[in-house]
């Protein structure tokens, strides 16, 4: 094995530990960011069903408030009858009362649908804000959890990043270059045997002349169809 190809491999080897102790610390975010969009939806629900509670509640609020001045109303007119002096004037005042009563029964008709749709809503807000606070309190649970994976993580993931760094010493930039890239692209596997004549990465066949160099041992060799830095498996 050509030596900066064993170096490779050393690499790789810590790279892999890298990752498996970052793995799951790396889909935090998205995780989190899944949560946080599933909260403020659930919150969005809940300030709606709460708006249109109290929407409906100002209205019954002002029906009522008009219905008593309708009550008002027809009680003055009442007392006006026991006052007027001749007959036009007596049946202008009851179709007065007529007019006013008549309005009032719209609108406590009104009042009542709109009861029944405050009836209606209030379980709907409490269910929906009892929704939002379970959320909010799986949410701070993950965020805890995260924050207590991050911190047991740490020191591990410190000592393998600083061991990296006397790993990779001696490898030139350009071919680290290379190796970091295929790590990325080829999930996690950018130095692979080759065996039996085969790339164990893509599994396509190696060429004579690859597999001539690769016993050489005398340059860096990379499969043809993958591109990933070859060793012959022994």
């Amino acid at each position: 094995m050509h030596p900066l190809v064993k170096k490779l491999l050393d690499l790789q080897a810590v790279d892999q530990e890298v990752a498996s102790l970052t793995r799951d610390i790396d889909s935090l975010p998205a995780e989190e960011a899944r949560r946080r969009k599933k909260l403020d939806e659930l919150q969005r629900v809940a300030t709606d069903s709460r708006n249109r509670y109290l929407k409906a509640e100002l209205e019954v609020r002002s029906l009522e408030k008009a219905i008593r001045g309708s009550d008002d109303e027809i009680k003055r007119l009442n007392d006006r009858l026991n006052l007027v002096r001749n007959n036009a004037e007596y049946q202008a005042t009851l179709f007065q009362i007529e007019a006013v009563r008549k309005d009032r029964d719209v609108m406590q008709e009104e009042c009542l649908k709109l009861l029944e749709v405050v009836e209606a809503l209030r379980p709907e807000v409490a269910t929906a804000e009892a929704a939002v606070a379970a959320e909010g309190k799986v949410l701070e649970q993950f965020l805890a959890e995260a924050e207590a994976l991050r911190r047991s993580r740490a020191g591990a993931i410190a000592e393998v990043r600083a061991r990296r760094e006397g790993v990779a010493a001696g490898i030139a930039d350009d071919l680290l270059r290379d190796y970091e890239g295929l790590f990325k692209t080829r999930d996690g596997v950018a130095v692979c045997a080759v065996d039996g004549g085969y790339c164990q990465g893509c599994y396509n066949k190696v060429t004579m002349n690859d597999t001539a160099r690769l016993l050489g041992k005398s340059s860096v060799v990379k499969c043809g169809s993958c591109q990933r830095i070859l060793y012959l498996q022994k």
